[in-house]
Parts: C-alpha cells; sequence; structure tokens
C-alpha cells in the first residue's frame, strides 16, 4: 500500500490540571419546591435620580425572606407618567419551605416594601 503524502509522525498530549482551590463551589441539593409561589407585581414612579439597583436593593431588604425572587420587566418614560418620573414594574416571587402563603403575609410584605420605598426614595406605586 502506498502511504498518503500528508501523514506523518502522530503526537497526543493530555495534561490533567488540579482545580485552584476557592474557584469550584460544591454543588448543594436543593430539593423542588413542594409549595406554589405567589407572584405579584409591582410598577413603581421612579424619580429620575434613583437607580433601579438601589430600589431592586431596598426591595429585597424590605420584603422579608418569603422573597425568592425579583426581577425588573418593563420601564416607561412618556405620556401619563409624571414629570421627573418614570414608571419601573418588578415581578416579586414568594415562596416558603414550609407551608403555602397567604394572601395576606404577602400583602404585608408588599406594604412594608411599598412604605420602605416611600420613606427612602419618594417612590410610589403607580
Amino acid at each position: 500500500l502506498d502511504v498518503p503524502a500528508w501523514t506523518g509522525p502522530v503526537w497526543g498530549l493530555e495534561i490533567t490540571i488540579p482545580p485552584q482551590k476557592g474557584q469550584i463551589e460544591a454543588t448543594a441539593y436543593r430539593p423542588l419546591p413542594t409549595f406554589p409561589a405567589v407572584e405579584r407585581d409591582l410598577a413603581l414612579l421612579l424619580p429620575t435620580g434613583v437607580a433601579a439597583g438601589e430600589v431592586d436593593a431596598a426591595i429585597r431588604s424590605a420584603a422579608g425572606a418569603a422573597l425568592e425572587a425579583l426581577f425588573p420587566f418593563d420601564m416607561f418614560q412618556g405620556a401619563g407618567i409624571p414629570e421627573g418620573t418614570r414608571s419601573v414594574a418588578w415581578r416579586l416571587r414568594f415562596r416558603t419551605a414550609e407551608r403555602t402563603l397567604t394572601d395576606a403575609e404577602v400583602d404585608a410584605a408588599i406594604n412594608r416594601t411599598l412604605k420602605t420605598l416611600e420613606d427612602q426614595f419618594g417612590i410610589r406605586r403607580r
């Protein structure tokens, strides 16, 4: 048999590099939720000088331990919005691992959050 012209020596190399300590986080098992989440949307009027990140941090702090997730999903400026403000909407997801939350508990967390935002930033509900 004729050897193809493109053949030549074949080399191989394998290096195993151990991970550096602190670079890899241990994966912890977290069971799937057994109780339903409660989601609420809040459309808020933010003064122009207030950053959404500040509001996000204040909501996380005021809403309590039952707040599972928080993310902004809408921003609007223009007709129907007072001058010097913008409307930003957040979705809040509440859940505990121990039991189903009642509407009264979620309403209390929302009211506490709205009061905190009003006191700290002058933000009100749209």
